[in-house]
């Protein structure tokens, strides 16, 4: 629940940033895309889907991230393998 809120806070902000930009308002490519993807996203899906998405993934990646070095750790210790 604390991944997702913390998701749901991020997309909130990028939701207001792509709603205050104006219309002349010129970026980068790398940016014009990123804001046409992720506002193609929010039209399908809510922004709560995507949230509990995310968190999952980074949920389940943190979780092998923090096993491999728990595994890493005590193989580190002679005698024990």
């Amino acid at each position: 629940m604390i991944i997702e809120a913390l998701c749901m806070f991020f997309f909130g902000i990028i939701q207001i940033v792509i709603v205050l930009l104006p219309n002349s308002f010129t970026l980068p490519n790398w940016g014009s895309s990123f804001i046409s993807i992720i506002s193609k996203a929010l039209y399908f899906f809510p922004a709560d889907v995507w949230a509990v998405c995310i968190g999952n993934i980074v949920f389940v990646n943190s979780a092998l991230l923090l096993w491999a070095f728990v595994e890493w750790s005590y193989k580190k210790l002679p005698g024990v393998d």
